[in-house]
């Protein structure tokens, strides 16, 4: 069974409780991408939800560490080199579209091989340019202990 149905179900449905607009269902087939991309460690499909020269940020809630930050572009030499499998979960975004700006905001849980690792926000900055909805920017709280339950349930590998 494909495990980012579910995923895509939970999400369209918990954008909002009115009907979606095309542009909101393109933004999330957008970060549904870049998190399948990053689950099959493929660098050529997370390329095109990237705007190269964008970030990924990464905070700790009790500010005990230094902002990580890293390029998308080396985040995808990361992603290549790298051998675990990741899993990012997420539900209940809330998105909002400015012309060919959009942010979506929303918490999720995330798993390396299979075991639970941490929890947090992503808010994704996306822009539209004529390749569509690219992600320029994910910043994205990460914490260990205190992570409420999903409402997606118990992760299953």
């Amino acid at each position: 069974m494909n495990r980012i149905a579910p995923l895509l179900l939970a999400c369209t449905l918990a954008i909002t409780c009115r009907a979606q607009t095309e542009a909101e269902r393109e933004v999330l087939s957008v970060i549904d991408r870049f998190f399948g991309a990053m689950t099959a460690r493929d660098t050529v499909a997370m390329a095109e939800t990237l705007v190269r020269e964008g970030v990924l940020q990464a905070f700790t809630p009790n500010g005990q560490s230094p902002v990580r930050t890293v390029t998308n572009a080396d985040y995808l030499v990361r992603l290549a080199q790298g051998k675990e499998r990741y899993v990012e979960r997420y539900w209940h975004p809330v998105g909002r579209i400015d012309g060919p700006l959009a942010t979506v905001t929303t918490p999720y849980d995330f798993h390396i091989d299979g075991a639970f690792s941490h929890c947090g926000v992503d808010i994704f900055t996306l822009v539209k340019g004529s390749n569509g909805w690219r992600v320029t920017n994910c910043v994205y709280t990460r914490q260990t202990a205190d992570c409420p339950p999903s409402p997606l349930g118990p992760f299953r590998n």
